[in-house]
């Protein structure tokens, strides 16, 4: 959008291939596929990176640079090498720190204070290239991992375009990463989002809020072993008796047992039901005090 908006000569736009989605299954475009379609906008979507047909596609192009975020494929040398200002990537991490596919989730997960966006070359080592610019900036004490998703794409929209032009003077200092200092984020696993509530009230909220609003944070209630979806959660007052999981309270709020204190349930979601306060759960016998959230 913001390249579309400054008037930059747009050659074409590659993206994801068309995926089956909803409950019917109906294939659905990309987001940026609908942009640039909006756009009139030439669209690509390569089913491999390998195969020479992207490789071809691009040559014919004859692109001066290629602009990278979030592609979620690791392009090869022989792509990289067709432009003559080679590739520059924005990713939602200060490098080395968080290379990988959820940069922006685990740095809530992981209860960071600090995190920013980098901007790089990209290279044939996923997210290893060297370091152009980056912006730093805190992390909210309540701040969900899509809640700082939004404001880093802003950081990096706004850095996208003082690096541009830059790059087309040559007046750029790019830095080599220190590979040593290197940290790499997975992907996010079901069981990176199940809450286990044998952990502290620190790292269980840090859980929710960096997994939300996707994928989200779950549990299972024992007694029908179903799935509660934990949406918002928040430090609880007071000194609470039981074992860890256990609702030990309901009224005026839904208070769950952790290692070292409890948490109190705001926003959940019963399997089969819309997302819903968790007084309403309560109501609805969903929740009960002395269930075992497991």
């Amino acid at each position: 959008e913001k390249l579309i908006e400054e008037k930059f000569d747009i050659a074409a736009v590659f993206t994801q291939p068309d995926k089956p989605k909803g409950r019917g299954m109906e294939m659905s475009f990309s987001p940026v596929k609908e942009l640039a379609l909006k756009h009139d906008l030439p669209v690509y979507q390569p089913e491999k990176m390998r195969d020479g047909t992207a490789l071809e596609q691009i040559k014919a192009l004859q692109p001066d640079i290629l602009v990278v975020v979030a592609y979620g494929r690791i392009l090869p040398d022989d792509i990289l090498a067709v432009p003559e200002f080679g590739a520059v990537n924005v990713h939602g991490s200060l490098l080395p720190k968080y290379r990988g596919a959820a940069p922006i989730q685990w740095s809530v997960l992981n209860g960071d204070k600090i995190t920013g966006v980098s901007t790089m070359y990209l290279a044939s080592e996923m997210d290893s290239g060297d370091v152009i610019y980056t912006d730093s900036t805190e992390i909210g004490e309540f701040e969900t991992s899509g809640e700082l998703f939004d404001r880093l794409a802003v950081m990096g929209k706004e850095m996208m375009l003082e690096l541009l032009p830059d790059v087309f003077e040559g007046t750029l200092n790019p830095i080599p990463q220190n590979h040593a200092e290197s940290t790499y984020d997975a992907k996010i696993t079901k069981e990176d989002q199940k809450i286990d509530f044998s952990l502290t009230t620190a790292e269980i909220l840090n859980r929710i809020r960096g997994l939300s609003p996707i994928p989200c944070a779950f549990c299972y209630t024992q007694k029908d072993g179903k799935i509660l979806k934990l949406h918002e959660a928040e430090r609880a007052e007071g000194s609470f008796q039981g074992e860890a999981g256990r609702v030990v309270e309901i009224k005026p709020r839904v208070v769950v047992k952790t290692a070292d204190g409890a948490v109190y349930l705001n926003v959940v979601q019963p399997e089969g039901k819309g997302k819903m306060l968790a007084r309403d759960a309560v109501n609805g016998r969903k929740l009960e005090a002395g269930d075992l959230l497991i």
